[in-house]
């Protein structure tokens, strides 16, 4: 899905914007293109001159350009390739982009600060990535729903409980779903994938009306019409079908380790709560998995409501896999925010005019997504050419400067020795000896990379003209 052409990749992505005007458009592709060759980089300096800095303020301020236009285009390219895939996973999350200047005037009242005298404020965004649920590769950006808080919601729980589902901030996650349909069509070949917020029995029931897949991680304590008892009692009662391991990762305070897992897996009829709208069960799978050391400090368990059939524990344990890959919209918002393009750092003065960055910067976050997925499949990247992603020329520069001594190889080095080599250029060190190399390192080396390559081309072209 990477294409190292930033110039091709803008124009595939965003070439068929609808704006009213096909100069916004060609505006539009090269912005994208500029910013996405100097990712992390403000517009004055991923602008190479005058009149593009002024050229890209007048787009990002103009009022006439519908934030919506601009990523419907994205949406579009990326619904696209759903259709032509047999299985891909819709992965939905929020997360919230936090600012502290004057466009949080216009971000409502609700402070997201422990300070509340802060003038802090969050624009969310709900993002839904869609990744190939075989070769497990993303595939980009299929919505984005953004939204703030006005107003706190008052009243009692009681009443706050009783409000209808649309008029609840929750019904996102039915509505962005709602919208890829609209895009797709058929969506027979998609599984919504969800955390435990979207356990949510309308939007449960939603699913299985529509007959559409979907995996979601419970949260409630739920009663069960079938087996007579409470959901989070399963944990104890469901016999074990099997066993397996997941690599549990390294995080804040928490060590790295092997977590044991064991699975279990039955048909269950969840009854609909009191307060809820909708049928008055639901028929739904249900996968337990629960980690066997219970002297961790945190030990795993999920409970995981699923559409998909379960006739072996090879099915459970494949519908357990596309959970995890669950993160990986956790990442994406991770390089969107901080690790990559840094739309947080964004200090444009009204909403519109950050939300028209922030989705162009959404799609760049995707695109540093697939570079680093290139070459985290070490045993397949060991047998692919590094041309699949790099030129005759540019991967003998990186060979230069990084095998320095060694002559250059007769037959082309692998994607796997590629991958690296472009994050050592990044000033990658493998400190962790996890060999997982960050997207911060990843795209340095690919810049630094890029202009070492038009160094070479200023200087080829310079020995030409002194040639006629």
């Amino acid at each position: 899905m990477y294409n190292p052409d930033t110039a091709k990749w803008a124009q595939l992505i965003f070439g068929q914007a609808n704006l009213g005007d096909p100069r916004r458009t060609k505006r539009l592709v090269q912005l994208t293109s500029d910013l996405a060759e100097n990712v992390s980089s403000s517009i004055v300096k991923a602008c190479s001159s005058s009149a593009k800095i002024e050229a890209a303020y007048r787009f990002v301020r103009n009022e006439k350009i519908s934030p919506d236009d601009i990523a419907n285009a994205g949406f579009k390219h990326t619904c696209e390739i759903i259709k032509e895939r047999p299985l891909v996973l819709a992965i939905q999350d929020t997360t919230g982009l936090t600012f502290k200047h004057k466009v949080t005037d216009e971000l409502g009242d609700v402070c997201c600060s422990k300070n509340k005298n802060s003038k802090t404020r969050t624009l969310y965004a709900h993002s839904t990535l869609v990744l190939d649920a075989h070769t497990e590769q993303s595939i980009g950006l299929a919505n984005q729903y953004y939204y703030y808080r006005n107003k706190k919601v008052t009243g009692t729980r009681e009443k706050q409980q009783n409000r209808a589902f649309e008029d609840k901030e929750t019904y996102r996650w039915k509505a962005c779903f709602e919208e890829i349909k609209s895009r797709v069509g058929k969506v027979s070949n998609v599984i919504d994938i969800c955390d435990r917020e979207a356990d949510i029995y309308e939007y449960l029931d939603h699913h299985i009306t529509q007959s559409h897949r979907f995996l979601v991680r419970a949260k409630e304590n739920r009663i069960l019409v079938e087996p007579n008892r409470k959901l989070k009692e399963l944990v104890e009662t469901s016999p074990t079908k099997c066993g397996y391991t997941v690599d549990v990762k390294q995080r804040g305070g928490r060590k790295g380790r092997k977590a044991h897992m064991m699975l279990s897996y039955e048909a269950v009829s969840i009854k609909k709560p009191k307060r809820a709208q909708g049928n008055d069960s639901l028929d739904v799978n249900v996968i337990i998995c629960r980690e066997t050391d219970i002297d961790t400090e945190e030990p795993l368990c999920w409970i995981l409501y699923t559409s998909e059939a379960i006739e072996s524990p090879e099915d459970a344990l494949r519908i357990v896999r596309y959970y995890e890959l669950r993160w990986r919209v956790e990442e994406f918002h991770k390089v969107w925010k901080s690790d990559g393009t840094d739309v947080e750092g964004l200090r444009l003065q009204s909403k519109n005019n950050i939300q028209r960055i922030a989705i162009i910067q959404a799609f760049i976050a995707v695109r540093l997504m697939q570079l680093q997925e290139i070459g985290q499949n070490n045993e397949q990247a060991k047998e692919v050419s590094c041309e699949l992603c790099s030129n005759k020329l540019t991967w003998q520069l990186l060979w230069m400067k990084i095998e320095k001594g060694k002559p250059i190889p007769k037959e082309t080095p692998s994607l796997y020795w590629f991958y690296y080599a472009l994050a050592k250029l990044g000033g990658w060190y493998d400190s962790k000896r996890n060999g997982r190399v960050g997207v911060k390192a990843l795209y340095s080396g690919w810049f630094k990379l890029m202009e070492m390559v038009e160094s070479a081309e200023i200087l080829k072209s310079i020995q030409q003209t002194t040639d006629l």
